[in-house]
């Protein structure tokens, strides 16, 4: 008899990289409208002046949650030339300010971010942390990426946020319900201004 052993490892942040590499990835698709150029152009059309895009050069980047994925995040988006703040209720702004982030309070970023990146667990304290209210604190146009967990952002108010035009743009990697079947999700993974790749984060 032949005998199998099961190797069981935990391995927090394993997939840190990946997941940062997917968030800057998104980020500069939402920026130069990558997805739906290509999706224009192999229509047919030659919409150049529809998806011309715009510099990240100068943008501020809210992180939201300081921990590996968020830092590594930073680090790349900087080198793009973007301002980066954040908010972590763990991560004191003295640590924060080692990768050049600035720590302010939720209410303090809302009006600043051009971009809004999510990297927090979803627990009581996040759900519908992304919310109408939210929303409309923000920048008219802000683009938003979420490749955290789903639940983190309410659904129903990004894309109302969307049809306004009060959000310019939204990249989700996760959802409430996976695979998502309700309309509300549908419609907003065909949205114009989604960018909704449903990759998951592998490390290799």
């Amino acid at each position: 008899m032949k005998t199998l052993i099961l190797v069981v490892l935990d391995t927090p942040g394993g997939n840190a990289i990946s997941a940062c590499e997917l968030t800057c990835s998104l980020i500069t698709s939402l920026a130069r409208n990558v997805i739906p150029a290509a999706i224009s152009l192999k229509a047919g059309r030659w919409d150049r002046k529809l998806y011309s895009g715009h510099e990240l050069c100068g943008k501020t980047l809210a992180i939201l949650g300081l921990g590996r994925i968020g830092k590594e995040v930073a680090l790349r988006m900087q080198a793009w030339g973007m301002k980066t703040i954040g908010y972590d209720p763990i991560v004191s702004a003295e640590d924060a300010k080692t990768f050049n982030v600035e720590s302010l309070t939720l209410e303090e970023i809302w009006p600043l971010a051009d971009y809004i990146t999510v990297h927090t667990p979803l627990i009581p304290q996040t759900k519908n942390l992304i919310c109408e209210a939210v929303l409309n604190k923000c920048k008219k146009g802000v683009r938003i990426v979420n490749v955290a967990r789903g639940g983190i952002i309410n659904e129903s108010d990004l894309l109302q946020a969307l049809k306004s035009g009060q959000c310019g743009g939204a990249a989700l990697d996760v959802y409430e319900q996976e695979p998502p079947t309700s309309p509300i999700t549908l419609e907003l993974i065909q949205h114009k201004s989604s960018c909704n790749p449903t990759f998951r984060c592998q490390h290799s």
